[in-house]
């Protein structure tokens, strides 16, 4: 009995740091909380309607940032445009006629739907530059990481190590040290410079947002994709 009860406390305390990985708190009393949640007024009348519908990501490698974000984490392409024999526009992004892929829709359908979608992947290539695209994970830039939600993060860490994906962090393993492929995605690696006391005071914080619960991996180009724990059904 008492392991049963044991088992159950554990499945639900999983569930709970899962729950509020990176999302806001209930207890906003805390002073341990470093959530301030947002209390802005109404958006200007102007901007009704507005949403992000997609990123862009430069490359140099299109093929292979295709096949990880197409044949291993299941985007679907919309469509491959080559304005000119160099360059290449593609969009990519996962069907939304249900949650998370569960309605299916063709490339068609979904370019159809292009600009009334949101969530896209942009690629684009041009195959002769000379210069040296540098992804995230390897030099700090303005742009952090892809971030995705996953019905099961256990199983997605399983299914992406048995497609041979390099993972920078699993899951249940807090972040350590001040350097690597992370850390210069998240902006403070080597080249934020030392400020070794912030960075310490950073590392004993990673627990009031549950970073020890994220799933760290790269695409081919070296940007960080930071995958959580899908949100269990509201029950009210």
């Amino acid at each position: 009995m008492y392991l049963v009860t044991f088992s159950h406390w554990l499945v639900a305390a999983l569930f709970a740091q899962w729950a509020w990985a990176c999302s806001p708190r209930s207890d906003i009393n805390d002073q341990n909380n470093p959530f301030v949640i947002g209390d802005d007024g109404p958006a200007p009348a102007a901007t009704l309607g507005f949403a992000i519908n997609h990123f862009g990501l430069l490359t140099t490698n299109l093929t292979g940032m295709k096949h990880f974000y197409g044949d291993i984490l299941g985007m679907r392409l919309l469509f491959d445009a080559h304005l000119t024999p160099e360059y290449t526009v593609t969009y990519m992004g996962y069907s939304q006629g249900g949650r998370n892929g569960t309605g299916f829709q063709s490339g068609a359908e979904m370019t159809r739907d292009k600009n009334n979608l949101y969530g896209l992947l942009e690629l684009v290539q041009f195959n002769v530059s000379d210069d040296r695209l540098v992804g995230s994970t390897k030099r700090t830039n303005t742009f952090g990481h892809v971030g995705l939600i996953v019905a099961d993060v256990e199983k997605a860490q399983t299914y992406l190590e048995s497609r041979g994906v390099e993972i920078l962090k699993r899951i249940k393993e807090p972040l350590s040290g001040f350097t690597g492929s992370i850390q210069n995605a998240f902006g403070v690696g080597e080249f934020a410079g030392e400020h070794i006391a912030a960075k310490m005071a950073l590392l004993k914080a990673q627990s009031l947002i549950g970073m020890e619960m994220f799933l760290m991996v790269q695409d081919p180009d070296g940007n960080l994709v930071e995958i959580q724990q899908q949100d269990a059904p509201s029950s009210s």
